[in-house]
Order: C-alpha cells, then sequence, then structure tokens
C-alpha cells in the first residue's frame, strides 16, 4: 500500500488544550501552519504523557541560557 503522506511544519501558539472528555481523558492542541491552516492533534491519557516525556527529554539538552530550571529524577 502506497502512502501519500506529506510534511508540513506548524508551530505552537501558545493555545490551551481544548478538553473533549475528563473520562476518558481526551483533548484538542491546535499548532497552525505557514498559511493559517490549522492542524489539530488528538490528545489521550497516553499520548499526552508520551508528549509530555518527550518535552522534558528536549528540554533537558538546552545549555546556556537555554539551560533547563527544572531537575530531572528517575
Amino acid at each position: 500500500m502506497e502512502s501519500n503522506w506529506s510534511t508540513l511544519e506548524a508551530e505552537y501558539q501558545g493555545d490551551d488544550i481544548g478538553v473533549i472528555s475528563t473520562d476518558p481523558l481526551l483533548g484538542r492542541l491546535q499548532l497552525v501552519a505557514e498559511q493559517e491552516e490549522v492542524v489539530e492533534v488528538m490528545l489521550d491519557r497516553a499520548t499526552a504523557e508520551r508528549l509530555l516525556s518527550a518535552l522534558v527529554q528536549f528540554l533537558a539538552h538546552g545549555e546556556g541560557g537555554d539551560a533547563p530550571n527544572f531537575s530531572i529524577t528517575q
């Protein structure tokens, strides 16, 4: 089966995550692409936890003025 996916750059604009349901926990995160195209990222609890973990790992790579101001304990 052939995939016709293409890459789209989008950025987070600082909006809140829209909560769709609290049980089960479901939400929608909006990103905005170059030509004001809105990309909606659907989140459930497991996906949100994985995203949070990935963001913390990313921030931990910062140096100098971008050094993290939190500690990671394992």
